[in-house]
């Protein structure tokens, strides 16, 4: 494929995708169920309306504990990745078992439990989260990441019909750099790049998509930002699958590497294969074929549902804005009911009317008023009751329409029977059952991603100290050489040096192990344990 070509496949589809009404759609709902969690929740207009009339506005954020709930229980029930043989030879067994070890030296290092969970919270939210993981430079030499991506600079495909956007035909990823780190990172294309703030200094700062709308704009004048898109997308390619001399079946698009040192031809497949592209307006950065021998997308998304009509992502806390906003506004009212009284009298029946609308709001005032004068204050209490049930009728529709309810917080309510308390807890764990069941999926997914890294990036011996989630510490040696009974490492018919245990043989199955897979203090664990009895934490 050549260079224009491709420009305007990848530049096709990213803008097509950010024009969608889905993703349009999905981002202005996204912003907003940040805001709410975040306590923002009341708009500019109505904020103006309320200070025209004294009224406060004031928010009982009733969202962000029950989203915290969830995500709690999440940290506290991790589970970690394993791996087993799908032969149940003893010898890949081992080598299993050193694969999970691996993985969970990885996730130390990376962080990845601490990332896994701020994906999910976000996917809690605003319906969608992206785990984004591959291999970086470090201090040691090459190590594996795992990073939670923020949700709005990621723009997925909206023709994607299946929930976890596993047909997707492209995923694309934006960043805005200043013009420092645009030299830093395409030093030899730099100059092209930083010509947009010339060529496009007209256009919005953040465009509405292509084809027949607004242009995208890839300058931002007012920040001074340049806006560069990777785009990972499929393209369809040969693969060669053949039988090397040992009896392993390996899969490579390179023809060359995939013939080499005996190997036999087995078959010739077309299939998709995962390029890179990067861009900037009419610029082609950069286009290659993604590095990693798992042929999938870096990105890694979690889903919670997905609207039916257009496809767009929504969360946990879209359901629950009407009655939010409902609570807020009945409780606002409710206060200035309160706060306020009203006053029915004679025109002449006080010498100063601005002393009588004072003091009434007052509830120590004193007003002197003209004999004979009829002077009456209403207080606007029976109004503020009924403000007050409304409001905790709102109260009680975010519980229902958030299945997370006040005894799944351990706050007082209204059963009255600890069957009927065991009832509602139950019902609430049931209502978010399919929220971690697509967090088992990402996890999945994860550990196909890190076996494929783990095999591809540690070749090399290294000595490992694992700690499993009983708190025992152990030694681990990996790729160490075969050493026969002459004291020399064993080679194989093509001259290699044995390693064992070898990491690139063998079929595996990715297992979500129902443990923790951090180790808790005694003072957490006792903590949890006073807290949410029905998690056990050990």
């Amino acid at each position: 494929m050549d260079t224009p070509d491709t420009l305007a496949l990848v530049k096709g589809y990213y803008e097509y995708a950010l024009g969608s009404s889905a993703y349009q759609h999905w981002r202005r709902e996204a912003r907003q169920a940040w805001d709410f969690y975040d306590g923002t929740q009341w708009s500019a207009d109505d904020m103006a309306a309320l200070a025209d009339v004294g009224q406060p506005a004031i928010v009982i954020n009733k969202i962000a504990p029950k989203i915290d709930n969830l995500a709690g229980t999440e940290v506290a029930g991790r589970t970690r990745i394993t791996f087993r043989s799908r032969s149940g030879d003893s010898g890949e067994e081992r080598t299993a078992q050193a694969l999970s070890d691996l993985a969970q030296f990885v996730a130390e290092r990376a962080n990845q439990p601490q990332e896994v969970s701020r994906v999910f919270r976000a996917g809690l939210v605003c319906g969608l989260g992206w785990l984004d993981v591959g291999v970086q430079d470090g201090g040691a030499g090459e190590e594996i990441f795992c990073r939670c991506e923020d949700e709005m600079q990621v723009v997925f495909d909206p023709m994607a019909q299946r929930s976890d956007f596993s047909d997707a035909r492209f995923v694309a990823r934006e960043r805005w750099l200043d013009a420092g780190r645009v030299r830093e990172i395409f030093p030899d294309m730099a100059d092209t790049i930083l010509a947009l703030g010339e060529t496009t200094a007209g256009l919005p700062s953040h465009g509405l998509g292509g084809w027949g709308e607004a242009a995208v704009a890839y300058f931002d004048p007012r920040r001074q930002l340049y806006r560069v898109v990777e785009v990972q997308h499929r393209v369809m390619a040969k693969q060669w699958r053949v039988r090397l001399p040992d009896g392993r079946l390996q899969h490579s698009f390179d023809r060359a590497v995939a013939k080499q040192r005996g190997a036999v031809v087995e078959q010739v497949a077309l299939v998709p294969r995962v390029m890179v592209a990067y861009f900037a307006g009419d610029i082609l950065l950069d286009h290659r074929p993604l590095g990693y021998d798992h042929n999938r997308f870096t990105l890694i998304p979690y889903v919670y549902k997905r609207h039916r009509a257009d496809g767009r992502p929504y969360g946990l806390v879209r359901s629950a804005l009407d009655p939010q906003r409902e609570l807020n506004k009945r409780r606002s009212k409710a206060m200035h009911l309160l706060n306020t009284a009203q006053v029915i009298a004679d025109i002449d029946a006080v010498e100063d009317p601005a002393v009588l609308a004072r003091e009434a709001a007052r509830p120590d005032g004193m007003i002197l008023k003209r004999a004979g004068k009829d002077l009456r204050i209403v207080r606007n209490t029976d109004l503020a009751a009924s403000q007050v049930a409304v409001m905790e009728q709102a109260g009680r529709d975010i519980q229902d329409v958030m299945g997370v309810f006040d005894e799944n917080l351990g706050k007082e309510s209204n059963a009255v029977s600890g069957a009927a308390i065991q009832q509602r807890q139950l019902a609430g764990s049931l209502n978010q059952m399919f929220a971690f069941d697509a967090l088992r999926a990402l996890k999945k997914h994860l550990g196909e991603h890190l076996l494929a890294l783990m095999r591809q990036t540690f070749t090399h011996e290294m000595v490992l100290r694992i700690t499993d989630h009983l708190g025992a510490s152990r030694v681990v040696r990996l790729n160490a050489p075969l050493i026969g009974p002459d004291g020399t490492p064993q080679t194989d018919a093509q001259g290699d040096v044995i390693r064992v245990p070898d990491l690139t043989a063998g079929i595996y199955d990715v297992v979500v192990e129902e443990v923790r897979d951090d180790a808790l203090s005694r003072r957490d664990v006792a903590t949890l344990n006073a807290l949410r009895p029905d998690l056990m934490v050990g």
